[in-house]
Order: structure tokens, then sequence, then C-alpha cells
């Protein structure tokens, strides 16, 4: 897979170090503003109020709502407090962040995936060219659906997903209504998902794409591709994720080492 892109490896091992807190802060404000939980004419909650509710110090609140800043979230003005940037001003896009596995789950918890069985087939030769690893033949399970925000809003990606041919008995007890397809894979195989590859790429939209997400044909697209990998270094799973332009934003926190 070409590390030049825009990608970003993910590795999960164990054990996994706690996340700093105001990272936990800003992913818990980020899903109650994703849930509607501070109306736009209201100020947010003061950062003597955010000390109190999260039991922190007043650095750590500043430093979760200067990530929420950053993402497009709410402005901050001197003297009139923090106020919800309206969806006009974020663009209506979902603002996510999906730098590591435990974001991933956490997007997958706060919106909704509803998809399917969609027969066995053989993978896109132009996904098996991108990917460019060895890749088992044969017809793969295929899994399809739409993700939606909490709201049940337009969606907000459709989702192609392909499960190993070896694993295509345990691909026949995926649950729909369950967890993450690959969280599945690891419980009902035993089998420990090693590391993650994460591709993002600008895409126009295919007519199959347009259909199903309701846009323009061509129009653009967030495509994300993952391959999640065994202890053995075998791609178990793949799926491919395009998300409207306008409806989902990628966002990254980087810690600088010093």
């Amino acid at each position: 897979m070409n590390t030049a892109t825009a990608a970003a490896r993910l590795i999960e091992e164990a054990p996994v170090a706690r996340k700093p807190r105001y990272l936990e802060v800003a992913e818990d404000l980020r899903a109650q503003i994703a849930a509607g939980a501070f109306p736009q004419a209201e100020q947010f909650p003061t950062e003597a109020v955010l000390c109190r509710t999260y039991g922190v110090s007043r650095f750590t609140v500043r430093e979760a709502l200067r990530t929420l800043q950053q993402e497009g979230l709410i402005q901050r003005r001197r003297g009139s407090g923090t106020v919800i940037q309206p969806a006009a001003a974020r663009g209506g896009a979902l603002h996510q962040p999906l730098s590591n596995v435990g974001e991933i789950l956490q997007y997958a918890r706060d919106t909704h995936f509803a998809f399917g069985r969609a027969g066995d087939v053989r993978l896109p030769k132009k996904l098996v060219v991108e990917i460019g690893e060895a890749l088992a033949p044969g017809k793969w399970p295929h899994f399809r659906g739409l993700r939606s925000g909490s709201n049940g809003s337009r969606p907000i990606a459709v989702t192609d997903a392909y499960v190993h041919p070896d694993l295509r008995d345990i691909a026949d007890r995926i649950d729909p209504a369950a967890q993450t397809i690959f969280r599945q894979i690891e419980t009902l195989g035993k089998i420990r998902i090693a590391q993650v590859t994460q591709d993002i790429q600008a895409v126009p939209a295919s007519a199959d794409v347009a259909a199903a997400l309701g846009v323009a044909r061509r129009s653009a697209c967030l495509r994300i591709l993952r391959c999640y990998l065994d202890d053995t270094g075998r791609v178990i799973e793949i799926s491919a994720s395009h998300h409207p332009g306008d409806r989902f934003a990628y966002s990254m926190h980087i810690e600088v080492e010093r």
C-alpha cells in the first residue's frame, strides 16, 4: 500500500496507553455537540462549569476547547464565551477524528450503520491494484451499507466491506445489528486484529456511489480505504467508505514529541 499518501498506519498493541485527559474531554463534548445537546442559540458551558463537570484543571479544559475549535465545531470569543458553530459555518459536515482504533470504534458508536450481506464477489481489480499486496484469490464475502449520523439525517457514507474467503463461515454469522464487522471477526473467529492500514483520498463519486448517497455523479467524495490485518500479516477484511464532500470532515490529532 502506498505509504506516501495521506495515510495513517494504525497499530493496536497491548497494553494501550490511556489518551490524554483533554482528548477524553474533547471526545465527550464532541459527541454531545453531534447529539444536539447544546442549542446553537445558547452559549456553551463556561470553563469553570466544565472544570467542575469533568473534575479537571482549567488548562485541561482549554486544551479540549482548543481541539474542538480547530475542528470547526466551536468558536471562542474573548468576553463572550464559547458558542457552537452553526452547521453552515462548518460546512454541515460531521467532523470526526479517525486516527486510532479507539476513535474508529467511537465513530461506529456515534453513528448508525445499516448494512447487510451482498453475496460473495471477487475483489474489484482497481482495489486490488491500489492495495498492492498479495490478497487471497477467489470470492470474498461482501457486505454493503449506509452510515448515517445519530440524528438519522442524510447518509454520511456508503461502505463496502470484504471478508477473507477463509472466514466465510464467520462471515455467515456476522450480525448487522451488532458491533463492527472487524470486532465480530475477532470474537467469532478468535482472531486478533494486529494492524489497520488506512488510506484517504479525494475521488469522484461513481454512478453507484452517487445513487446510494443521493449526490451528483462525479461529485467530490472522501474515500477511506482500510485493511485489517491479523498477527500473521494476512488481510482479513477490507473496507472502502465513500463520504460526500459536504457531509464529512476528517480530523487528526498529532502530538508533538519533545
